[in-house]
């Protein structure tokens, strides 16, 4: 079969889209449009991979290592080495089924039009075709990912900048409403942080210890499934809250200390009625 490249760079481009947007949906992530088609046209040149000689495994598990890496960081940012393993072993694990089913594909059915050269698929059919199976399997995935996940609807990635007396700290956080702490006095919005991202931005967590923090401190009550309780509280002067694609300025927001460490992957809950 003859290959074109300019026909698999454009086939291996729209397939990294989807996939990117698959491992996007899994880690809850929304990147902006423009880091998701850089990320994909990465994917779609990497094909070309398909027109070197056989390395062997060794030199092609490199090679596809260091692609998964540069379009993780061009997809998704860098937010520390946890969130870009966490990121990057998803793309991997999600391409590698994709290549497991082509790959099946081809040795079992031998389609006409379809061929695999050094692990990358190459398709010789319509772009219509592909472009409209590459639409209905995401579409098939979103809807079994909303179906079997539980917070699929709430747990959407987010970045927050909280801003106190010129200082600022960035956290990694969620838009879940395990968040529903209103702060009674002010009716403030509140953000649920760790402890130690408070002491970041405002020297301690503690107003018996630092008198400065006493102007700020509020008690928010709190209520859960085994009873009450309430939650330390400090007034910031603002806060920035985006999710790729929405973005929202809270005024004098409350960063709530966490009775207990939220998870590696983020450091802070804020609930979705703020982009409300």
């Amino acid at each position: 079969m003859v290959v074109y490249a300019d026909i698999l760079v454009i086939v291996n481009f729209i397939v990294d889209y989807f996939l990117l947007k698959a491992s996007a949906a899994i880690l809850h992530l929304k990147p902006p449009l423009l880091r998701q088609l850089s990320a994909a046209a990465i994917g779609g040149l990497s094909s070309l991979y398909i027109f070197a000689p056989d390395f062997g495994i060794f030199i092609g598990g490199i090679y596809r290592a260091a692609v998964c890496a540069v379009m993780v960081l061009c997809g998704f940012g860098f937010k520390g080495g946890k969130c870009f393993l966490r990121a990057a072993g998803v793309l991997f694990l999600v391409t590698c089924g994709y290549g497991g089913i082509m790959t099946a594909v081809y040795t079992f059915l031998k389609p006409t039009g379809m061929t695999v050269v050094n692990s990358v698929v190459y398709f010789d059919i319509s772009p219509a075709v592909l472009i409209g199976v590459s639409v209905i399997a995401y579409l098939l995935f979103m809807l079994l990912s909303a179906i079997f996940s539980k917070d699929s609807k709430f747990a959407e990635r987010c970045e927050i900048t909280v801003t106190a007396e010129e200082k600022s700290v960035t956290m990694e956080g969620i838009v879940d409403t395990g968040n529903s702490v209103k702060d009674c006095l002010s009716g403030a919005e509140v953000i649920i942080a760790d402890s130690e991202y408070v002491k970041a931005l405002l020297g301690s967590d503690s107003p018996e210890r630092d008198i400065r923090l006493k102007s700020r401190y509020r008690i928010l009550p709190l209520n859960t499934v085994s009873g009450g309780g309430a939650l330390d509280g400090f007034r910031c002067d603002s806060a920035v809250v985006t999710d790729g694609e929405r973005t929202v300025r809270l005024d004098k927001p409350i960063l709530a200390v966490s009775k207990t460490p939220l998870r590696d992957d983020y450091q802070a809950i804020v609930n979705p009625e703020i982009f409300f």
